[in-house]
């Protein structure tokens, strides 16, 4: 067993444990640009070595859409065969793997594996910089109709 991977996740459970609040912003050529509000909960397992993450979001626009769900996200953060890993299942059926590919402070990378029930989606990136109060993030990615760029980014607050 990989102590270090071991003491990097129990770091991540204590930072990205609660419940989050804020706005986002998403962006890429193939959408119309919009904000968005946020909740995204993350909740550690005392027993296991994985947190369960569940992630919503509501247009924040002026058009017909606003306050409709943009986005609906949830999985897990685990270890396992000493390495971290970000399994996503989403609303529009789309599952992803990432792997933790970096960490320096409180921002972890993470890289796309292979996609599943997506073949527009060539590489995808979630970056997330974090302190005791504030989570923001990123996510990048690559398709075949555009090159690898920021697709989300996000400001969020603990709320509890």
């Amino acid at each position: 067993m990989d102590y270090k991977m071991q003491n990097v996740l129990a770091e991540m459970k204590r930072l990205f444990a609660g419940k989050w609040t804020g706005e986002g912003f998403a962006k890429f050529p193939t959408i119309d640009d919009t904000a968005y509000t946020e909740q995204l909960e993350f909740v550690s397992d005392e027993y296991k070595d994985a947190i369960f993450f569940n992630q919503k979001t509501w247009y924040k626009n002026d058009t017909e859409k606003n306050g409709h769900t943009v986005f609906w996200d949830a999985g897990f953060i685990f270890l396992k065969e000493d390495r971290i890993h970000l399994h996503s299942a989403q609303v529009g059926g789309r599952m992803e793997i990432y792997d933790l590919a970096g960490f320096e402070g409180n921002v972890y990378t993470f890289n796309s594996s292979p996609l599943s029930n997506d073949p527009k989606l060539i590489r995808s990136q979630r970056i997330f910089t974090i302190d005791d109060r504030t989570l923001s993030y990123q996510l990048n990615m690559g398709t075949h109709a555009a090159d690898f760029q920021n697709h989300l980014s996000a400001q969020l607050t603990k709320s509890n």
